[in-house]
Parts: C-alpha cells; structure tokens; sequence
C-alpha cells in the first residue's frame, strides 16, 4: 500500500508539473500601465493582444490583424520600430513566389488581393509597410493597395511589376533613393530597356506601351564596406541587383533593414524556404561565393545549350543563373503619410476598383 500511495503522489506531482509546462505564454505577458489604458480607449481586450503579442504574425487572422494594428498604432510611435517589431513577428514565415493578384475584379492574375498567411519578397514588403503605416484593417488594406498599384489604381497594367522602374518610383512617398548618398562616385549606372506591352501580352493583354529606356544607378557588391551599411536605419528598403553583363541588369529580391540592439544591420527578407533575418555582411559574401558556382554552372550550360543548337536538338535547355551584383537602398521617409497626404489629399490613401465595378 506504501508503494502504491508514493506512486499516486509521484503522480499527482507530474500532472501538476505539466499543468505548469502547459501554461499558455501568454500569461507570462505584462502590459504597461500606459497600454492598458490605451486597451481601454481603443475598445480592444487586454486577454485577446497578450494572445497576439506571443502569435507570429502570419498566422493571424483578419479579426486579430484588425485588433493589433489598433494596439501597436496606439502604442508604438515610432514609425521605424513598428516596421521592424511587424518584420521580426513574421520570421518563418512560408515562402511562395507569385503570390498575389487582382481576384476578384480581374482574372488576369486569378490569386487574391492579399494573403496574411505567406508571402514572396516583394508581398512581405509591402505587407510590412501597410501594416505599419495603419491603425485599423481597413486602412491597412487600402495601404496595401496603394503601395501595389500605381496611384492605387487596381488592375494587372498598373501594378508596379518592375521594382526599380515602377516600385521604387511610384512610392516615392514612402521611399526616397539613397544610394549615391551613400557611395557617391562608386555607384554604377545602368541603362535598362522595358517593354510593357510584350510583359502584359503574355497574360493575354493587348495594350500598347512604347518601350521606354530608364537610367538607374546601384552600388556594386565589391564597393559595399560595413561601414556603408552601419549608416542603414530599421526600415529602410532593400534592393537585390542582379544580372548578367552591364546590358542585362535589374531588382530580383527585396527586403528590408533591421538593426541589433549591438548595432548589427539585418536583412530581413522573404526567401524560399520562409521569411529570414540575417546580417547583411554574411548575405553579402554568401552570395559572392556563389557567384563563382553560377559562373561555373552557366559555362557548363551554354556549352550544352550551343551543342544542342549546332544539333538542332529539341531537348530543353539548360537555364543559366544570373549573378548577384550589388545592392540599391531606399530610406523609409520619415512622414510617408503626409507625404502621401501631398499627391492624393486628406482622402489618403486613394484607391481606385475597375470602372466596372
């Protein structure tokens, strides 16, 4: 009987002790007197964003998303702070490349308007940005929409597909091009060709856009010091140059800057296989090292490739990879939304549907 009694208690004192593991984390969350207040104000439970602040972000929900930008927008000031609080709640995040569309008023590209649960480099941006900037979920999709299109315009045509001849210009609002700031005369000038109508009549669009030839400038990865890129603040947004040859160059990959509390800048960016951050440093020389193995690898392949030609083979040909170059920086502005409060007025942000809606 002695041994069964000890048994019982030994366990009782498990089941109790895992009681304890099983606690919810929760309940470990202490919010400032400050944001309770603000709970109060901004009719939000204070049980409901303890649950919110320990969730990763993407697997939030509409009704949650609504309910925590109301709590960060009221309780965190700072612009910068919240993109980079909003970026890190997202590590893990799951990778899928083109991601979103204009469903439901087009059919062009039939995928949604937004998607909170993944995201490709340039969708996790732009969510990161319009969360940040907003106080509600409904100005928070309004946000998305506007940063998306052009002039908020909804439709395939207007979406900014090129990073550096739509995006970066058409939000000038909420970015401003530091690059020659930052490394004056070791910047790089390109010349780029775009071709709008041959891009849009792949989707079956007939639409007629003279090609248009647009000078850019980017910092090759051989003139990047740490000191460079100390200068960066949390916020600031991420261009990935990549290329061929001098002919051949354009934006493949997006994210944006954080910083350790130790002054460590961070890429933090959604590649495959989930959202990562990483310090620039180690992004930068990983990707010259693998310069070399692409280089080797697109010498095999157009060896192979001109085989088959001079065979005229029809078996498919091998892709070649193109090569990471350098980087091009855009600061965050410090006000967007009075900025963007200049080109659309106090109706900010604008957002035009389809006319036939």
């Amino acid at each position: 009987m002695k041994k069964n009694t000890i048994l019982c208690i030994l366990s009782f004192i498990i089941i109790i002790s895992n009681c304890g593991l099983m606690r919810p984390k929760w309940k470990g969350v202490d919010l400032s007197d400050e944001e309770i207040k603000t709970l109060e104000v901004i009719d939000v439970e204070e049980d409901n964003i303890k649950k919110l602040i320990v969730k990763p972000l993407y697997k939030f929900n509409e009704k949650e998303l609504d309910a925590y930008l109301k709590y960060l927008y009221n309780s965190e000031f700072d612009l910068r702070t919240r993109v980079q609080h909003l970026a890190r709640k997202c590590i893990n995040q799951p990778y899928q490349i083109y991601l979103l569309g204009e469903f439901p008023f087009e059919i062009h590209d039939p995928d949604p308007l937004f998607n909170l649960n993944k995201s490709d480099c340039v969708v996790f941006s732009e969510h990161i940005y319009s969360m940040a900037l907003s106080y509600d979920w409904e100005s928070f999709f309004a946000t998305l929409q506007r940063i998306r299109y052009k002039d908020g315009e909804i439709s395939y045509i207007t979406r900014n597909h090129y990073t550096e001849y739509d995006w970066d210009i058409n939000n000038s609002w909420l970015v401003s091009d530091i690059t020659r700031d930052l490394a004056g005369s070791r910047v790089k000038s390109v010349t780029s060709v775009y071709d709008k109508s041959l891009f849009f009549n792949r989707v079956g669009l007939n639409t007629y856009f003279a090609p248009d030839t647009f000078k850019w400038e980017y910092i090759p990865a051989n003139s990047i010091t740490p000191e460079l890129l100390g200068s960066l603040k949390p916020g600031d947004f991420v261009n990935i140059v990549r290329g061929y040859d001098d002919n051949d160059v354009w934006v493949g990959h997006v994210g944006l800057i954080t910083k350790n509390d130790d002054g460590t800048t961070n890429f933090l960016h959604s590649t495959n296989p989930r959202v990562k951050e990483e310090p620039i440093m180690d992004y930068l020389n990983r990707n010259l090292q693998k310069n070399e193995e692409r280089r080797l690898h697109n010498q095999k392949a157009r060896a192979y490739n001109q085989m088959l030609k001079e065979k005229n083979s029809n078996k498919k040909l091998k892709r070649t990879l193109p090569y990471f170059l350098g980087f091009k920086f855009l600061r965050l502005n410090d006000d967007p939304m009075w900025e963007l409060f200049k080109i659309d007025g106090f109706g900010a942000p604008r957002v035009t549907i389809p006319s036939s809606y």
